[in-house]
């Protein structure tokens, strides 16, 4: 690697990098009237120096491009263990206005640093052992489950979906290999509505969400280029995905990193069901007596602003008691899954989870909602491992199909 070649990626967003003025929010940020308590779940699980927070990592950087610090081991760890949940990001008063050449509110991308960082990171050998394994997988399977490729569809049974269709449900990962139940009741509500649609199998591919966070982008925009070509071909306009992190790829890498807009419009499963609700196509009409608290994931929350539409489905649900936890939509606590801290940092992850679940012990709730299936393995890893027997932590589509009127 040629000198010029070294840091090439946070080279790009040096400008950005420097720029941070030190004030120090992203480190604890207690604001009780906004809902704000605390910011760093990796920095609130960490030894507490500098660098486990989004300003000194900023610092980090600085130092590296001016020539003052090189990265170790060490330090790469440091930086692998952020789950890159963006609530740095929410909280920064950094930002530069070109009309009054003066830097004033959120200008930071912290997460775009991040991985960055971890780009280089990897170009200098320094990637976690566990994510080169799973790139690995990726690139011989397409999924980083280890899993065969021909295993994405094994839970549908032999079903059969028409060639083309104006809808696409984007199945993901974890789903299919890990959570099987979420892809059928995807399915299952899908049908439910009477909108035809169809699947992308065999030629759907791991997302590259995996990569992205780790800094594998090679991998990453292979993976984008075909997807977005298999999908096409289904001739489709509307895809919708469960998984939060697919969707934030897809809606906020994907354009990125091809340099054009996708050719179809992509939708949570929130959102789609919501509409199809609001449009009289889908009717939740069963009771369900239940109380609870919604999580809000990082990925399709900070990430891409949807905090209602999970919401306002849960308000369509007859005898549902939605009590908010104490942190919530922008200031929400990650889950901890997140930047490939589950796999290279499990108890790490299973850690930061547990504050989730204590936050809802607190106001008197014994299960918690979420829309992703990466939250529910992770918040159910958590309450596994508080001996919380009693604790349930559920997915949306497991009220929306318990609600059906079938």
């Amino acid at each position: 690697m040629t000198e010029s070649e070294r840091y090439k990626h946070i080279k790009k967003l040096k400008d950005m990098i420097i720029s941070c003025s030190g004030i120090g929010d992203c480190r604890i940020g207690f604001r009780p009237t906004v809902g704000r308590f605390g910011v760093c779940p990796s920095y609130e699980h960490s030894p507490g120096f500098e660098p486990y927070h989004a300003r000194g990592k900023l610092r980090v950087l600085y130092g590296i491009l001016e020539g003052t610090l090189e990265p170790s081991e060490e330090l790469a760890r440091i930086f692998f263990q952020c789950p890159t949940c963006g609530s740095c990001h929410a909280i920064c008063h950094q930002s530069y206005d070109e009309n009054i050449n003066w830097f004033i509110c959120n200008y930071i991308d912290h997460t775009k640093a991040w991985e960055a960082f971890r780009a280089d990171l990897v170009e200098m050998g320094l990637a976690m052992p566990r994510h080169k394994e799973l790139i690995q997988s990726i690139e011989e399977n397409h999924n980083p489950y280890f899993e065969k490729h021909e295993d994405r569809i094994k839970w549908l049974s032999g079903r059969q979906f028409p060639e083309k269709a104006d809808t696409l449900y984007y199945m993901g990962c974890t789903e299919p290999y890990r959570l099987p139940e979420y892809a059928q009741k995807m399915v299952e509500i899908l049908d439910a509505s009477g909108i035809e649609y169809t699947i992308a199998h065999p030629d759907e591919w791991c997302c590259g969400s995996i990569a992205l966070r780790t800094g594998h982008l090679k991998i990453a925009k292979e993976l984008a280029e075909h997807n977005v070509e298999a999908i096409q071909k289904k001739g489709v306009k509307n895809v919708v995905i469960h998984c939060a992190g697919c969707y934030r790829t897809f809606v906020k890498d994907y354009p990125e990193i091809l340099g054009k807009e996708l050719p179809f419009k992509v939708y949570h499963a929130t959102e789609f069901f919501l509409d199809l609700v609001n449009q009289g196509k889908l009717k939740l009409t069963k009771n369900i007596n239940k109380k609870l608290s919604y999580h809000d994931p990082c990925h399709i929350g900070r990430a891409a602003e949807i905090y209602e539409p999970p919401r306002e489905l849960l308000k369509k649900i007859p005898g549902i008691e939605l009590v908010e936890l104490k942190r919530n939509r922008e200031n929400a606590w990650c889950c901890g899954a997140g930047g490939g801290v589950k796999s290279a940092f499990p108890e790490l992850a299973v850690e930061i989870a547990q504050d989730r679940i204590k936050e809802a012990e607190e106001i008197g709730v014994n299960t918690i909602v979420t829309a992703c299936p990466f939250c529910v393995r992770n918040l159910r890893d958590s309450a596994q491992s508080l001996k919380k027997n009693e604790f349930n932590v559920i997915d949306i589509l497991d009220l929306v199909t318990d609600a059906i009127e079938k």
